[in-house]
């Protein structure tokens, strides 16, 4: 990841380890395969020490594998789908992956984050910054609910914007203390 640019514009590439939604592709053991590394429909490649990290699809709906990075561009392909605790979430990545191979509507990512969590996610870390910059849970309410919204004086401490925003920065908090790799996990 380039450290120059915005959040936003950032591509980020997870190890198979940490987000069960990456297909890891490799050369065809089994004699089977048909799809080879150039058949496939990439957008973007990133080289790492772990392999080729490929972007695959169209932009909305995109499918990520990583492959060595010394597989040969006529090599089949074979995928490995780890048996383990987020074994259903790759074996979803992996008919995501193989629904755009065919061509046909890949739909959104398996686990994809909807607009509503997004949205509240992106109200936690407003409100940890706030927290952290030493403002009260009346200025990160106002903030982010809207000066209108929140109540004056002490009509503030019984109101259900105030145990929001409490909520809000405890989330914030601890996604900022490592909590951020659970929205990977199913």
């Amino acid at each position: 990841m380039d450290p120059r640019l915005p959040a936003g514009d950032a591509e980020v590439y997870w190890l198979p380890s940490l987000d069960p939604r990456l297909v890891q592709l490799v050369g065809d053991t089994s004699g089977l395969a048909v799809t080879t590394t150039s058949d496939l429909p990439v957008r973007q490649v990133r080289r790492a020490d772990e392999g080729a990290y490929s972007k695959l699809g169209l932009p909305t709906g995109a499918s990520i594998a990583l492959s060595p990075a010394d597989l040969p561009a006529d090599a089949p392909l074979m995928a490995l789908v780890p048996l383990d605790a987020s074994a259903p979430t790759r074996l979803e990545a992996l008919a995501h992956l193989w629904r755009i191979l065919l061509g046909q509507s890949s739909g959104p990512p398996p686990g994809d984050i909807s607009p509503s969590r997004r949205e509240r996610l992106a109200m936690a870390l407003r409100a940890a910054d706030g927290r952290q910059a030493s403002a009260t849970r009346r200025e990160i309410a106002e903030v982010i609910f809207g000066p209108d919204a929140v109540p004056d004086g002490v009509a503030f401490d019984d109101h259900h914007l105030r145990s929001r925003t409490s909520r809000l920065i405890r989330d914030g908090l601890a996604m900022i203390a490592g909590g951020y790799r659970k929205l990977l996990k199913p």
